[in-house]
């Protein structure tokens, strides 16, 4: 490991003991409860009705340090940091009806995220844009993901957000959704080529319990992909990496995707693969992962994807927040789509102060046919 993943690393553990600190100051002096409340999440204005509106967002800052060697023997290291998301918005609720709408101020252009309206019946219809299908790990707020970055083979098919209309009903033991999608808000706007994607997804949960979760789901999507439509690519770890796997499958695309979850106390796990085939190729892969939290929370389970999980003593009532350790292996074969195939293990460490702050470090090592990478990175994150 370099000397500059060292400083990295400590420069995260001296952010670790800084929050520490400072929360456990925050909790010996009432006074301040107003300053811990900022990391408990937006208040809700509502009526007696249940009816509300509320403001949203999130903030997530990366640092990495990245270290990349292709087939030519030349290494190339990444020290960098950016905002993965720095987005705004508002929620709200009337009688049966349910929006959302946000943006990112990210990077260097503005891009809208949920931009959508539901409506809550015998079945939930949901119209605008959202999430066009996805995987439990996809469906999964990046907020409440194990992992700084999902899986390879999620961003390699793109489950992007497009306009358009979902059906789906809940159900005791389960769910079902199917939707029918074309552009983009983002891609509509810069005149950008669309196509049309139709979804499914179900789950089954034959075990639920608070502490005790089993999942089995299997999503299917059909693609047709519009020559000029948006091109789809992954990368082995941080988003700040260069190197990227970009397969290219082709028109009338097929996509099957397979999953399950276990929660045992502090325990949980995750596995999913997923498979598409189109009339230039296919590429597949998928991921295994494992996490346990040191100071006894459970992951929260909620619809169908994992949830936010809240720490027993944050530490603004003088804890020591929430500790987990995880594991993941992830690969992707892009081999019989016009690229290479990718292998990544990554160890991570999240620690959750409070319910709506979290700090991440994880470190992958990755081994692909054109390269060699390894590197550590840390995410800073507050939602609301």
């Amino acid at each position: 490991m370099s000397i500059l993943n060292l400083r990295l690393l400590r420069g995260a553990a001296c952010c670790l003991l800084t929050a520490s600190i400072a929360g456990s100051a925050m909790a010996d002096d009432k006074s301040d409860d107003g300053i811990a409340q900022i990391f408990h999440g937006a208040p809700k204005f509502k009526n007696d009705n249940g009816d509300y509106w509320k403001v949203r967002g999130r903030l997530m800052w990366d640092i990495a340090t990245l270290s990349e060697t292709p087939t030519s023997g030349i290494e190339r290291s990444i020290d960098d940091s950016e905002f993965r998301a720095a987005r705004i918005g508002a929620e709200g609720k009337y009688g049966d009806f349910k929006f959302t709408v946000e943006a990112d101020f990210a990077g260097s252009k503005t891009s809208y995220k949920d931009v959508n309206i539901a409506w809550s019946g015998p079945v939930k219809i949901k119209v605008g844009q959202m999430k066009a299908g996805g995987s439990m790990e996809e469906m999964t707020s990046g907020r409440h993901t194990t992992f700084i970055e999902r899986g390879m083979i999620t961003d390699g098919i793109g489950f992007d957000r497009r306009i358009g209309a979902q059906v789906s009903k809940s159900f005791e033991a389960g769910g079902l959704s199917a939707g029918i999608f074309g552009n983009s808000i983002n891609g509509a706007k810069d005149g950008k080529p669309t196509n049309t994607i139709i979804t499914g997804r179900g789950y089954y949960v034959p075990i639920k319990d608070k502490a005790n979760i089993l999942h089995f789901g299997a999503s299917v999507r059909h693609t047709d992909r519009a020559l000029g439509a948006p091109s789809h690519s992954a990368r082995w770890g941080s988003h700040l990496a260069t190197e990227k796997i970009k397969p290219n499958v082709g028109d009338d695309a097929l996509l099957f995707g397979l999953e399950a979850a276990r929660i045992q106390g502090s325990f949980h796990a995750e596995a999913e693969f997923l498979s598409e085939e189109g009339d230039l190729g296919d590429v597949q892969g998928g991921f295994i992962q494992a996490g346990y939290f040191l100071t006894g929370e459970t992951r929260k389970y909620k619809g169908g994807k994992m949830d936010r999980t809240k720490p027993k003593k944050p530490v603004s009532k003088g804890g020591y927040g929430a500790w987990e350790l995880a594991a993941r292996f992830d690969t992707m074969d892009a081999r019989g789509a016009g690229d290479e195939k990718v292998d990544a293990y990554t160890l991570g460490v999240n620690w959750h102060p409070e319910s709506h702050a979290r700090i991440s470090v994880n470190y992958t090592t990755a081994n692909g046919d054109r390269f060699d990478a390894d590197g550590l990175y840390m995410r800073l994150q507050m939602d609301w």
